[in-house]
């Protein structure tokens, strides 16, 4: 599988921007000849808009999911992207995976929410799942999700070999890209690709560091602080790794998620 993971900053509450964008991007990956390109956190939308977010936010049959499906069947490109998705009365912070015909293969409700905000805005998903994609077994998680290594050993217990987790990590959390988003690489035998905002939005200042990483935790491609497309292709990385897991359940990890 050939990846591309896109690293810049979203137009803020200007959905038509941002999805102008990502087409732009899917046919410069296309071009490239990946697969798949990987989006950031919320990105559909922008991350930093607080209550805004409530109004932007739509169902998983809304607008803007069919205007990515055009995109991927258009460009031939399977997409995983951030966005506000709305269930009745809940707002959930999610990421889609959308393959090169339209379909919607996944949807990962993120569920660790990180710090007040999000906790104020969003309902925690309570799942890690996996789908296929070209060929592959694939799981996602978003951000913060990342920062629990029992959550990307349950993807990989379930068979996944990559891990999607698009990203809105913030100064001054730079370890995160690059140290634990390795250590999940490596422990479970996992290319993680690790797609990050950069830049400002608001108050907000985004790390960047996007990265696509070998299951040996080295990185296969590297972002530094600016706007850029990384490019990499999985397949000589493909190593199957035993992985089993580990005694504590993730129910255990939620039920410490819902008391902090």
């Amino acid at each position: 599988m050939k990846i591309t993971a896109y690293q810049g900053t979203p137009s803020a509450a200007d959905k038509a921007a941002n999805l102008g964008l990502v087409e732009r991007v899917c046919r410069a990956a296309t071009l490239l000849g990946s697969d798949v390109t990987v989006f950031p956190e919320l990105f559909v939308t922008g991350y930093n808009l607080g209550e805004r977010l409530l109004t932007l936010a739509e169902p998983l049959d809304g607008d803007s999911l069919d205007e990515l499906a055009r995109i991927a069947r258009t460009h031939r490109q399977a997409i995983v992207i951030g966005l506000p998705e709305r269930d009745g009365d809940s707002l959930y912070n999610t990421a889609v995976a959308i393959d090169a015909e339209g379909r919607l293969l996944a949807r990962h409700r993120k569920v660790f929410l990180f710090g007040e905000v999000e906790k104020r805005l969003f309902r925690p998903g309570d799942s890690f799942d996996t789908f296929e994609l070209c060929g592959q077994r694939c799981g996602l998680s978003i951000c913060y999700d990342l920062e629990f290594p029992e959550s990307a050993r349950e993807v990989a217990w379930r068979g996944a070999r990559v891990l999607f987790n698009p990203t809105a990590n913030m100064s001054p959390y730079h370890e995160v890209p690059a140290t634990l988003a390795r250590a999940r690489a490596l422990e479970n035998g996992l290319v993680v690709v690790y797609a990050n905002l950069c830049g400002h939005e608001g108050d907000q200042e985004y790390t960047g560091l996007s990265a696509i990483i070998a299951p040996d935790g080295t990185d296969l491609a590297r972002a530094g602080r600016d706007t850029c497309l990384l490019l990499a292709d999985t397949a000589p990385s493909q190593r199957r790794w035993e992985v089993h897991p580990w005694s504590t359940q993730l129910a255990d990890l939620q039920s410490w998620r819902d008391s902090h």
